[in-house]
């Protein structure tokens, strides 16, 4: 009975120590939400672009509708707070898919008016349901093509958070 004891005591000094998950990521479990589906779509300046040509990068998908009007009003900071910030790093790539489907008239009319100069690829409605989501959306993929950050909100309401995932996984 006193080993038994002795044993729960053990455990539970240990289940109690605790170490702030931030200091040092590499040593921190990762836990994925599963492997992101491969795409392949026509960005707006008609070369065709895969998931998998950006394999070893960290990878932010933007979906959005050409004519959302919350769309276009989060499309600025996602230029600067993302593509501002991480845009030069050659293990980064931020993409837009139209998850509307639009022409390259739209999609370029949402490009010229909020002057995002990042990738937009077209007719990314089934690209879209493969990751279960929608418009106004952020997924942030890993070097490793795993789904990390899965926004379930308007990405103007996101983007600090995936700004920071970016971040850490880049360390």
């Amino acid at each position: 009975m006193a080993v038994l004891a002795m044993a729960v005591g053990v455990f539970f000094s240990f289940s109690s120590c605790t170490k702030d998950k931030t200091e040092d990521p590499i040593e921190t479990p990762v836990i994925t939400a599963g492997n992101a589906p491969a795409f392949e779509l026509k960005s707006l300046t008609g070369s065709t672009v895969k998931l998998g040509d950006f394999k070893n990068k960290v990878v932010v998908l933007f979906f959005f509708g050409n004519a959302c009007p919350s769309c276009k009003a989060a499309a600025p900071n996602v230029q600067t707070m993302l593509q501002g910030t991480f845009g030069t790093n050659p293990s980064f790539m931020l993409l837009g898919l139209d998850q509307w489907d639009g022409n390259s008239a739209a999609v370029e009319a949402f490009m010229k008016s909020t002057g995002v100069t990042f990738p937009l690829l077209m007719m990314a409605s089934p690209t879209a349901k493969a990751y279960s989501t929608t418009y106004d959306r952020f997924v942030v993929i890993d070097k490793m093509g795993n789904i990390m950050f899965d926004g379930k909100q308007g990405a103007a309401s996101d983007l600090a958070a995936v700004k920071a995932k970016v971040e850490m996984l880049l360390k």
